[in-house]
C-alpha cells in the first residue's frame, strides 16, 4: 500500500513538473503546496510502517489459549 501511495503521489508531481501542467505564478504557489503535501503523505505513510515493524517485532509469536481469549475481547475479535 506505500509503494502504490507512493506512485500515486509521485505521478502528479511529475507531471506538473514537466511545466505542460500550469505555470505561472499561482502554479509556483501550486507547487510548493503540492510538494509540501506529497512529502507529508509519503512521510506519514513511512512512520505508519515503522509504527507497525516496532509492534510486530514486539508480539510474541505464540500465546496461552488466556492471552488469546483476552487479546480476542481486547479487540472486539468475537
Amino acid at each position: 500500500m506505500i509503494e502504490q501511495l507512493n506512485v500515486d503521489v509521485d505521478r502528479p508531481c511529475r507531471a506538473f513538473h514537466t511545466g505542460k501542467v500550469w505555470t505561472g505564478p499561482s502554479a509556483k504557489l501550486f507547487d510548493t503546496q503540492l510538494t509540501h503535501f506529497s512529502t507529508r503523505a509519503r512521510t506519514s505513510g513511512q512512520a505508519i510502517m515503522e509504527e507497525l515493524r516496532q509492534v510486530l517485532s514486539r508480539t510474541p509469536s505464540e500465546v496461552t489459549e488466556e492471552e488469546a481469549t483476552s487479546i480476542k475481547h481486547k479487540y472486539r475479535l468475537s
